[in-house]
């Protein structure tokens, strides 16, 4: 694999990442006008909506950064070792 194919990988996952984040993130809104007696709904004493924003959405950083990163990692080895 070349360098340029590599950024190439690099640049569709983080768009495919970020496409994906921006869905959560603008369908908890969506939500909250289509069903708010479900988004209100309390969960553990919070309501759902609020739960969503609090955890998902910081869960969903954290899994989407470690995909990427693991992807990149396993995408710049495999470039280093057809260089050398």
């Amino acid at each position: 694999m070349t360098y340029e194919q590599m950024q190439r990988r690099q640049l569709r996952l983080s768009g495919l990442l970020a496409v994906i984040f921006l869905v959560t993130v603008f369908s908890v809104p969506f939500l909250n006008a289509a069903v708010p007696e479900t988004m209100f709904a309390p969960v553990f004493g919070i309501p759902l909506a609020w739960l969503l924003v609090g955890i998902l959405y910081h869960v969903e950083f954290w899994v989407m950064a470690l995909i990427y990163v693991t992807y990149s990692n396993r995408w710049e080895r495999e470039v280093l070792s057809d260089v050398g």
